[in-house]
């Protein structure tokens, strides 16, 4: 059995409920009366029914920032113990999963289980800044047991397009999600770079306001792709592929169940074996899109290079 840390919440993000459900199991009553998030509620009663989730894996460790948010978190997911500090993990899991997309927080908070040769999961975008991302570089190498990023990777959808879709062909790509890029980027991007890859020239913002952004991608291979984000939007989050010999193909996230237990196989899967699921080139390449996006947001549209993360001209 293999044992399991969680780390949540922030504000608008309810993984920690689904992700140890998915693997505890939950009490539907407790669901009903705790979990604030209706998209969860939904769901789990529609596709868990605690009947399908994950074999020979439980949470057993919740920390949040707030006492009565764990006891939510803990009463719904059949989470046994609460700890006080997160560091207080250390010891009692075999990895951990921190749920947090609050990513400005992330590598103080990850600090502690690299240091103990802790595997763990992070939520979307490693870290928030070029800095951070170099003080990561130095503290883990390619082989440590690091997963990261968004479940779309593993929707059923993006895995037939990655089969079935003619990449040669494709000429650009349409996206739109709610939140931003720094905290969403990932929901559509990874999709995207799972399979497009990231042969990438340059990103730039196109935002022209503070509640909506718009990054466009530009490939070596004359590819673009450009994704919006818009705070307040409607689910789903999608994007549109558009191509010079076939119609156009529409690949919505609206799969939450499935990849989000697929995804949480592979990360356990990943402790068991050691083995990577996601290589760690792959990890930073999409992260360092991500921080390329939001330096050409705070340098008003300057082109990036995702690589070294440096302007690669002057608008």
């Amino acid at each position: 059995m293999i044992k399991l840390g969680i780390l949540g919440l922030n504000e608008g993000n309810g993984h920690p409920f689904s992700y140890a459900a998915i693997c505890n199991g939950y009490d539907p009553k407790e669901l009903e009366k705790r979990c604030p998030y209706d998209l969860i509620k939904e769901y789990l009663p529609k596709e868990h029914k605690n009947e399908n989730g994950l074999k020979d894996v439980q949470v057993t460790h919740i920390w949040t920032q707030d006492t009565k948010l764990s006891e939510d978190v803990a009463k719904v997911s059949l989470i046994p113990n609460i700890v006080d500090e997160y560091t207080d993990l250390i010891g009692k899991v075999d990895a951990v999963i921190l749920a947090r997309d609050d990513v400005e927080n992330h590598l103080e908070m990850m600090k502690p289980f690299i240091e103990n040769k802790v595997p763990l999961f992070i939520d979307k975008q490693l870290v928030a800044t070029k800095d951070e991302l170099e003080q990561l570089e130095k503290l883990i190498d390619p082989d440590y047991p690091l997963m990261a990023g968004s479940s779309t990777r593993f929707t059923r959808e993006t895995v037939t397009a990655r089969q079935t879709i003619k990449k040669e062909a494709t000429t650009t790509i349409h996206g739109v999600s709610r939140e931003s890029w720094m905290r969403y980027g990932h929901h559509l991007f990874e999709s995207v770079a799972s399979i497009w890859g990231l042969d990438i020239e340059w990103v730039r913002s196109l935002s022209a306001k503070n509640d909506h952004d718009t990054i466009q991608i530009h490939y070596h291979s004359g590819l673009e792709v450009l994704l919006e984000y818009c705070k307040d939007a409607h689910l789903p989050i999608q994007y549109t592929v558009y191509s010079s010999t076939s119609e156009p193909v529409t690949i919505p996230f609206t799969d939450y169940f499935h990849s989000f237990k697929e995804m949480l196989r592979a990360f356990v899967e990943m402790v068991k074996i050691g083995k990577q699921p996601i290589a760690y080139d792959e990890i930073v390449g999409i992260s360092r899109v991500v921080l390329a996006g939001q330096i050409s947001k705070e340098m008003n549209g300057v082109k990036i290079a995702p690589e070294n993360l440096n302007p690669i001209d002057i608008q």
